[in-house]
This record gives C-alpha cells, sequence and structure tokens, in this order.
C-alpha cells in the first residue's frame, strides 16, 4: 500500500438487547439491577459507558442464567465488541464464536470476527469471515469493502479492486472505498486509475488532507515532483500535524536532488512522529547523497532500531558502507536484507559487486543471477556480471551482458568493456568501433582512448596508437598506463631514446612498476647502452617478484651484452625452469654457450628457439646479437 498511507475501515457499532418486562415488586431490585446492566452491555462510549464498563454490564447479564438465546447473543455479541475496542482480539474472537453459535444467520458476528482476525494480521480468515458475512447479506457495501481492505493486505489487489468496485456500486458515495481502491491501484503501479479514485476522493473531501496526501505519493511514483510537492503543500495547509505530508514532500524534494529541503521535512516528520523509522531511512539516504556518511549511517541504524525487520534499511546501510570499503559490514547488511526480504534485487545487486571486489568472480555472477531474475532489466547488475564474465575470461558471454546493457543505457563504460572483450577475442575492428563510439559521447574519456591506441598497436598502427596515447596522456598526466604502453609501441618503432623517457615516466609515477623497470632493462640491453644502469632496473625488478622467468631473460641478455656468459646462462637457465619454451631465453642461451665453446648445445638451443617462435633469430639479429 501506499507509504505514509493508513487503509481506512468502518467502525463496528454495539446491538441492543430485547427489553425486559418485570411483572411484580418482589423482582424490582433484581429488575432494576438487570436494568442497569444492560443499560452498560448497550451502551456506548458517546453514552459515557466506557469498554471496561460494557464488559462488566454484558458478563453479569452472561452470568445470570436469567436471558434468553437471543438476549444472550447480544451480550456476547456486545462484550467482544468491547473487548474488540480494547485491542483485545483473542477475548473478541471467543465471544464472537459464541455469538455465532447461537445466531448462525447474523452477518454482523461475522464481520466483528472477521475484522479481529484482521488485526491479528489473519488475513484469510478475515477474508472467510467476510465472505461469510456476504452470503448473509450481499447487498451491504460495508462488507464487501471490509473483504477487500483484507484481501488488499495480503496484496491481493485484484480480488481486491473487485470488491471495492462492488462496495462503490452498493453505495456511490462510499469515500472510504474509492480511497482504498486508489491505494490498491498505486500498490499494482497502475498510476492512472489511482490519481483518478483520489481525484474523486478529494471532490467528496476536500477538507481533509489524506486525499492530497495519498495523491501526492502517486503523482512521485509518476514521476511528477512539482505536482507532489503541490499536493503535499495543501495536505500540510489542512493539516499541519500530518507526518505523512512531510514525509512525502521530503522524498518529493529527493526525486529533484533538493537534499536540505527534504532533510528539512524529514526534520518535521520525525517531530510529529519520533518513531517513523521511514522517514529516517529516506533522511538517511538524502545524508548519503550529500556525502555525509556518517549521518546516513546513524539514520540507517536508528530505522533499523525502531524495525529491526527493515530490509532496505539493511541495504541502504549496506551501501554505504559498500562505498567506505568496508566489505564486511556491507556483506552482514546485505546478508540481512536478503533474508528480510528474499525479493530485494538492489541487495543482491550490491553483494555481486561486492563479491566482485574481493576477486570472488563466480559467487558475483551467481548474484548477479539473482538481482537479474528479479529485475531483468537492471543494467547496472547486467554491467557487473558482464565484468567478472570477463575477467574469468569468458569473453562471449561478456559482450552478451553488454550488448543488453547498451541496449538499455547506452554508457559509454559499456562501450568500452564491451571493446576490450572484443579485443581479447582478437576482434580488432569491433573493438576499435566500440571504443571510437564511447569517445564520441564520451571526449574527454582518457581510459577509451588509451584502449583504442592499445587495439591500434595490436594490429601495428603505431602511429595512430601514438596518437591516442596522447590525447589519454593530455586528459589524465598521471597515466602510468599510458606512458608504459606509448613506450611499448615506440620500442616497437625502434625508437628507443623515446620509449626509455616513457618508461621513466611511468616507473616516476608508480616506483614499483615491475613491467616498467623490465622493459626498460631491456631496452637498454637491446641498444647495447647504458647497461649497468639496466643491471639496476633488472634486479630492482627481481626484489620485486624474484621468481619472475621475463626478469630473469631480461637480466640474462644484460649480461650477454656485457659479455659475462656464463652469468647469462646462470639466469637463462632459471628463467627456462619456469618457463621451459621461453624462445627469447633459449636463443640467448644458444649464442651465450657457443660464445663459451658448447657450439652443439648452443645450437640445439637456437633451434629450439626458432622452433617455438618462427623469426625470434631475425629479431635478435635487428639487436646485432647473432651467434
Amino acid at each position: 500500500m501506499l507509504s505514509g498511507l493508513t487503509m481506512k475501515t468502518v467502525s463496528l457499532v454495539a446491538i441492543a438487547a430485547a427489553g425486559c418486562a418485570w411483572v411484580n415488586s418482589a423482582q424490582a431490585a433484581t429488575a432494576t439491577a438487570a436494568a442497569r446492566e444492560w443499560v452498560w452491555c448497550n451502551g456506548t462510549a458517546r453514552e459515557g459507558i466506557s469498554d471496561d464498563m460494557q464488559i462488566a454490564g454484558c458478563t453479569a447479564r452472561i452470568e445470570s442464567g436469567e436471558e434468553s438465546d437471543t438476549n444472550l447473543f447480544v451480550a456476547y455479541y456486545n462484550r467482544a465488541f468491547a473487548h474488540y475496542n480494547k485491542g483485545e482480539y483473542d477475548l473478541a474472537l471467543s465471544d464472537y464464536g459464541t455469538a455465532i453459535e447461537l445466531k448462525p444467520g447474523d452477518p454482523n458476528a461475522y464481520v466483528g470476527r472477521g475484522l479481529s482476525y484482521y488485526h491479528k494480521d489473519r488475513y484469510e480468515q478475515a477474508v472467510a469471515e467476510f465472505t461469510k458475512a456476504i452470503e448473509l447479506k450481499p447487498d451491504s457495501a460495508d462488507i464487501f469493502y471490509r473483504r477487500a481492505t483484507a484481501y488488499a493486505a495480503q496484496k491481493k489487489y485484484d480480488p481486491a479492486i473487485a470488491d471495492y468496485d462492488i462496495a462503490i456500486r452498493l453505495k456511490r458515495d462510499f469515500a472510504e472505498a474509492i480511497f482504498n481502491r486508489g491505494g490498491a491501484y498505486y500498490a499494482k503501479r497502475s498510476f492512472k486509475p489511482a490519481i483518478a479514485d483520489f481525484d474523486q476522493y478529494i471532490r467528496y473531501r476536500p477538507w481533509l488532507a489524506d486525499g492530497f496526501q495519498a495523491r501526492g505519493y502517486v503523482k512521485s511514483a509518476l514521476g511528477e515532483p512539482d505536482g507532489a510537492i503541490t499536493d503535499f503543500d495543501r495536505a500540510i495547509r489542512l493539516d499541519p500535524r500530518a507526518s505523512g505530508s512531510f514525509y512525502g514532500r521530503g522524498l518529493a524534494r529527493i526525486g529533484k536532488q533538493q537534499y536540505d529541503t527534504a532533510i528539512s521535512d524529514l526534520d518535521q516528520a520525525l517531530r510529529i512522529k519520533p518513531d517513523y523509522a521511514e522517514a529516517y531511512r529516506w533522511r538517511g539516504y538524502a545524508y548519503d547523497r550529500k556525502g555525509m556518511s556518517a549521518e546516513a549511517i546513524e539514520d540507517f541504524n536508528q530505522a533499523i532500531k525502531l524495525n529491526p525487520d527493515f530490509g532496505t534499511a539493511f541495504d541502504n546501510r549496506a551501501y554505504v558502507y559498500l562505498k567506505l570499503g568496508q566489505y564486511n559490514q556491507a556483506l552482514a547488511d546485505l546478508d540481512q536484507a536478503i533474508r528480510l526480504e528474499p525479493d530485494l534485487a538492489e541487495a543482491f545487486h550490491y553483494r555481486g559487486v561486492i563479491r566482485h571486489n574481493t576477486d570472488q568472480y563466480e559467487l558475483a555472477i551467481a548474484d548477479f543471477n539473482k538481482a537479474l531474475n528479479l529485475n531483468p532489466n537492471n543494467a547496472n547488475a547486467l554491467f557487473g556480471r558482464g565484468l567478472d564474465h570477463y575477467y574469468n575470461g569468458h569473453f562471449d558471454e561478456a559482450i552478451a551482458d553488454y550488448d543488453r546493457v547498451i541496449r538499455l543505457e547506452p554508457a559509454p563504460s559499456a562501450l568500452l568493456n564491451r571493446g576490450s572483450a572484443h579485443f581479447n577475442k582478437g576482434e580488432f575492428d569491433q573493438a576499435l568501433a566500440d571504443y571510437a563510439r564511447a569517445i564520441q559521447m564520451k571526449p574527454n574519456y582518457a581510459e577509451a582512448f588509451f584502449n583504442r591506441a592499445t587495439a591500434a598497436a595490436a594490429i601495428g598502427e603505431y602511429d595512430e596508437a601514438i596518437t591516442d596515447f596522447d590525447r589519454a596522456i593530455a586528459l589524465k598526466p598521471d597515466y602510468a598506463d599510458a606512458f608504459y604502453s606509448r613506450a611499448g609501441v615506440y620500442d616497437d618503432k625502434r625508437e628507443f631514446r623515446r620509449a626509455l623517457a616513457d618508461y621513466d615516466e611511468a616507473i616516476r609515477l608508480q616506483p614499483s612498476n615491475i613491467a616498467a623497470l623490465i622493459n626498460r632493462c631491456w631496452t637498454r640491453a637491446v641498444m647495447g647502452e647504458e647497461l649497468q644502469i639496466a643491471l639496476t632496473d633488472c634486479n630492482a625488478a627481481l626484489r620485486l617478484n624474484a621468481g619472475s622467468a621475463v626478469t630473469l631473460d631480461t637480466r640474462a641478455l644484460v649480461q650477454l651484452r656485457m659479455g659475462r656468459y656464463r652469468e647469462a646462462i646462470e639466469d637463462y637457465d632459471f628463467a627456462l625452469q619456469r618457463s621451459p619454451k621461453l624462445a627469447t631465453a633459449l636463443f640467448g642461451r644458444g649464442v651465450a654457450q657457443i660464445r663459451t665453446g658448447n657450439a652443439e648445445g648452443g645450437h640445439a638451443d637456437l633451434a629450439a628457439a626458432e622452433k617455438e617462435k618462427p623469426g625470434v633469430s631475425a629479431r635478435f639479429a635487428s639487436y646485432g646479437l647473432t651467434p
């Protein structure tokens, strides 16, 4: 039902017993006492009779042993009514049951028992009681109205609306039924008929705030925050103590991203109704959007304290913890949110994000799957699942997910990621097309320029690659990966000094960048210059990762260039222990072995290198390295 809206009900009434005639003076005193007891039993608060007095009067007549079944029915019925008014629903149910046994054809007792079940949240039993009452009195608008309300409480909105329709046909000016039917339409997200019902209700009750308040909620749901605020303003003028109107206006202002005024409205709602858990939840949401994480968490804490079963409050608090990087707290809250609300798609989505961020990609995919089962058009969950498929190397699945994301929300980031999946499949044209479209949508997208440069380099379009790396660096001057990758292109173009300058900058930005240290070492080794500096770089890389075959192979090349053949062979041996088919290590060891007099072993290594990577001999020859 509408947040902040209470379904309207129709009150029960007491009934009167048949008159008692007392025929002789000896009975006069007893008659006077009995008459007083009946006055109490039949009375109402309006007549100055309290519920306890009514219960006492009815109990006295029940226990007197003097009453007929007809009068006993009245006594039990009225005592049930008084218990109901006091919220003593079990006692009311017992008395209504006895009344029905005494007079099974009376619809009022079934209605009373149905309302008692309703207030105990036993809605199916309530519907059964109202149905029996309708069989006995099929022209009662009130009974259809009550059964409709019980259906609505079970979220069975179609039968609820059908019963409200009948109630309204039987009583055309039945404002409460029109109001509640509007609420049922709203719950079904049928907003236009909901608006029509609240319009009609307002025509019947223009002096009441609740119609304007309810219509304001529907307008918010329709994405009409200005119209909603107008309705909430009118509701507040009619009833300045209506917490739900301040609450609703606060939500409408959140929809307009007016967080300060939203917080002010929610403050007022909480001053009027300090136990308003939903108001704490939404104020926490507004604080979070303002970047006030501590205040947001405190409000979510208060919402949960007031309502320990408040799944969305756990979900909202988890989101703040997630942004703070406090994954354990976030995960605990999301687990609780899912236990409380198993159909809360957002909670599965956020849990998937946490599992992605902690490298649990399969578990993340499982959570994104659940989120998508609940909401197939959740672009964020599709994006996350696509990313985890990508990290798992499932590029076709990643592309399929990003296809759907792009159809729903063609964001540059989705194009970037789909392009990367195509790139990893060797589909360079598709990758380049995605990167170009991402850049068209977001001209300052440094990562898209970087990726397009990488794809261009992969197909040998080095000048185009350098141009895009230049653009990426201009947009993001501290882009270490761009300096590193541009250096690689310069290496391929044999512009080694430019390559070294870029490696220098990459290492300045990231001193522990092992790849940049190795490649700077390799570039100097290929050049045959500044070999002691190259050796320093390789040694630094090995301190960061002592078992790297590539680093050992690179240092071995430096040793080979320096004429330290035994040291080179030793490094090549270690490299080949870790990567037995590493062609560059096989070739370099072959050269070193030949130069130390082991021609047979050397030529065997050279042959093995060429077998593993045809053309490796020509590559080393271009560096000036031959046997």
